[in-house]
């Protein structure tokens, strides 16, 4: 009896050991995915798709099943099978189509999906722009069948831009300069008989520019270009102002003036910097209030000139600056007593206490005439009387 009890356990171990394998092989097969490549001929635009397992030496996979679907007029459609190298070949598409593929290993035991565009021969060649602000530049990539093309060459083409030919490197690719504007690019690629092109909007250099007045003494100009100092820009002063003219930012991008001499001066800053420009107009506040006399103006002049170098004498520029500033304001800074000019009359005469001063003098001197005319006359007839006397005496 105990053996007979032995012997049945024994087999019932058996038929479970049994029916545990195909279970461990099935699983087996499950980590052994499938992974199918899809890739376009550069020279006939012909796909080839291969199929290999998931395994350590990507086994290609022969005499799989590859249903092709798509929802376009493809002459590919259709059930394909896998060579000895795991491989099959598609047409070339007449136009853009999605395919989907369908794959099922000869055993059954495993299946994959995988949608892919297929790309006419014709359309093949494509072109992209990426634009670099920190080094202001622009690479345009030349690809076929998302390859990089040697060789390719680039005409680049824009408004306001320096327009040229340019040839791809191994990488596919050709760098070129940032515009200075914002502007639109055309890149057109030509690789043989393939062409492609497309047109991008670039933004130009973003040069910044600031004006700022520090305690009505120093005018300081900072120049950036995206947000970075920028040194060598040229900066063009122009207006109603001692420190009008042309200059050159230094290495922290900043030009330094002084300040004007009158209030509420205008002032317009242009910046150009390869051939990006920007301007700004300021009004800035002065050193000398716009009540303070006029001399304070003449005063602070000179003693700019005498910092600074200039052409020509010294009385000449003074001359020059009273000339050019002072008559809007000689009116308002001369005394009411000063003899202003009367608009009304162009003969502009004497004070008019002179004038009185000047009538009583004259009628002076009428009446001082005139007594020594009476005078005269007086002693005239005086003498006559003697006269007339004496002859009657004789």
């Amino acid at each position: 009896m105990r053996g007979s009890k032995l012997t049945t356990a024994v087999m019932v171990i058996a038929m479970l050991t049994v029916a545990m394998v195909p279970g461990a092989v099935a699983a087996e097969s499950d980590e052994q995915s499938l992974q199918v490549n899809v890739t376009q001929d550069v020279e006939t635009g012909n796909a080839t798709v291969t199929v290999t397992q998931n395994d350590t030496d990507e086994t290609a996979v022969d005499n799989a099943t590859v249903v092709v679907e798509s929802s376009g007029n493809y002459s590919g459609n259709g059930t394909h099978y896998t060579d000895a190298e795991g491989a099959l070949e598609l047409p070339n598409p007449s136009e853009r189509v999605t395919v989907t593929l369908n794959v099922t290993t000869e055993d059954g035991n495993n299946t994959t999906e995988l949608s892919r565009e297929l790309i006419p021969l014709n359309e093949s060649l494509d072109v992209s722009v990426e634009q670099d602000d920190a080094n202001d530049t622009l690479t345009a990539t030349v690809t076929q069948y998302d390859e990089p093309v040697e060789g390719a060459s680039v005409d680049v083409n824009g408004t306001d831009y320096e327009n040229d030919t340019y040839e791809t490197n191994s990488n596919g690719t050709v760098e070129v300069a940032e515009p200075a504007n914002t502007t639109n690019l055309t890149f057109a690629a030509t690789s043989g008989d393939l062409t492609a092109e497309t047109t991008v909007s670039v933004e130009g250099d973003d040069l910044a520019l600031s004006v700022e007045e520090v305690d009505n003494t120093t005018v300081v100009i900072d120049v950036t270009e995206d947000e970075v100092a920028v040194e060598g820009a040229n900066v063009t002063v122009s207006g109603d102002y001692t420190e009008a003219g042309d200059y050159e930012t230094d290495g922290n991008g900043t030009v330094e003036l002084a300040a004007p001499l009158q209030n509420n001066t205008t002032v317009e800053v242009t910046a150009e910097y390869e051939g990006a420009t920007v301007s700004k107009t300021v009004v800035l506040g002065g050193e000398v209030e716009e009540d303070d006399p006029f001399g304070d103006l003449v005063t602070k002049f000179i003693e700019r000139l005498k910092q600074n170098t200039i052409e020509g004498p010294m009385g000449q520029a003074v001359s020059e600056y009273v000339t050019e500033h002072n008559p809007g304001k000689a009116d308002e800074k001369r005394p009411d007593n000063a003899g202003k000019k009367d608009k009304g009359n162009d003969k502009q005469g004497p004070p008019e206490k002179a004038n009185k001063g000047a009538n009583a003098e004259g009628n002076d001197e009428k009446g001082n005439d005139k007594n020594k005319d009476k005078s005269n006359t007086d002693e005239d007839k005086s003498n006559n009387g003697n006269g007339s006397g004496n002859g009657n005496e004789n």
